[in-house]
């Protein structure tokens, strides 16, 4: 049977495939970083088409790479120094946290559409497995040099994949309407009152029921009689965050309170046509975040720390990195590529993830 693949395409297969697939996975990642966030500002079937490639590609292709990592792990004892010049089995094992980093995916999205979030059991399982995957990279690797930086790197792969599955969590619409319902108010004890009440009337003891008429009606004059008032862009915000919180009840079937229906129209009826129109888009701009986003994983006391370590666990991997090859003073041309990666990959980890844009 005639070979169909060339040999000398086999051989370049071998020799690049490592590199392509983890230069083509960081590329996905710029992708997603450059135009997911332009999927809310404007629509487009092409930008959507190149989202969506890149948000199916991107796990698929770090899978891959990890396991393309261990293939090359087994088969390199049977290789020459010239057949693999730039891979070593401990810079193997540097790489592979970096494509766990890559299946954290960007801050800009976590889910292409609402259903995903219904997944993240699955992103939670794939998560345990990948882990399992590069761990076994890492300890074939040992005794290493780079056992440090590759740690380092490895916990960041962790926090950046764990983060996005509990903002998949969050973004579910089952756990997003558990987390705002109050607990359970049985109100006044309208049985009660009214044997107390006639308990007095029965002793001839001075009592008196009142009711308080409150105007909550569909008509009330007050709505319309406030005075409009103009916005700063900070107000903006403010009013956009705080409508978010009243209205985010509805996208779960939850009703408003009459005090919140009541607050709301007086808020709205005070702005201007213009101004409130930008209140709403701030507002859209809040629910997408919530659920395509990592802005409810992220903003918040354990998001902040988790993000400073990160920060600090990269910069920490980078420095042991470049000071370990600066010592032994080999390798330069691996050293200049790992050290270029170690700039570029993290960037999602460094990137405080913005709750409104314009």
């Amino acid at each position: 049977m005639p070979n169909v693949i060339p040999e000398d395409a086999k051989k370049l297969w071998e020799k690049w495939n490592l590199r392509a697939s983890i230069l083509f996975s960081l590329f996905l990642q710029m992708v997603l970083i450059l135009c997911a966030p332009e999927r809310k500002r404007r629509r487009s079937i092409y930008l959507n088409h190149i989202i969506w490639s890149a948000y199916l590609l991107a796990d698929c292709v770090a899978a891959f790479t990890v396991g393309l990592i261990a293939s090359n792990q087994a088969n390199m004892k049977s290789k020459t120094e010239s057949q693999m010049p730039l891979q070593t089995e401990e810079l193997l094992a540097f790489w592979a946290p970096f494509l766990l980093l890559h299946l954290g995916g960007p801050d800009a999205i976590t889910a292409f559409s609402l259903e995903d979030n219904e997944l993240w059991i699955r992103h939670l399982f794939g998560l345990i497995i990948q882990l399992i995957a590069v761990a076994y990279v890492i300890i074939k690797a040992l005794p290493s040099d780079l056992w440090i930086p590759t740690s380092l790197m490895l916990l960041v792969g962790i926090i950046k994949y764990a983060e996005r599955t509990r903002a998949l969590y969050f973004g579910c619409l089952g756990n997003f309407k558990d987390d705002m319902l109050a607990p359970p108010d049985a109100g006044a004890n309208y049985a009660q009152l009214t044997q107390v009440y006639s308990s007095k009337k029965l002793a001839h003891v001075l009592a008196r029921m009142m009711v308080q008429e409150i105007g909550l009606g569909v008509g009330d004059a007050a709505d319309y009689e406030v005075p409009v008032q103009k916005l700063s862009e900070v107000e903006q915000v403010e009013g956009g965050f705080r409508h978010f919180n009243i209205f985010k009840a509805l996208i779960v079937d939850l009703m408003l309170t009459f005090k919140e229906r009541k607050e709301s129209r007086r808020y709205f009826f005070a702005r201007t046509t213009e101004h409130a129109f930008k209140v709403l888009e701030v507002e859209l701009n809040f629910m997408y975040d919530a659920f395509y986003t990592k802005m409810v994983a992220v903003n918040g006391r354990i998001g902040y720390i988790l993000r400073f370590v990160c920060s600090i666990c990269l910069l920490a991997s980078l420095e042991r990195f470049a000071a370990h090859h600066h010592h032994k003073h080999t390798n330069a041309a691996a050293a200049r590529k790992c050290t270029s990666s170690t700039f570029m990959s993290p960037m999602p980890c460094l990137s405080v993830p913005y709750a409104w844009t314009p």
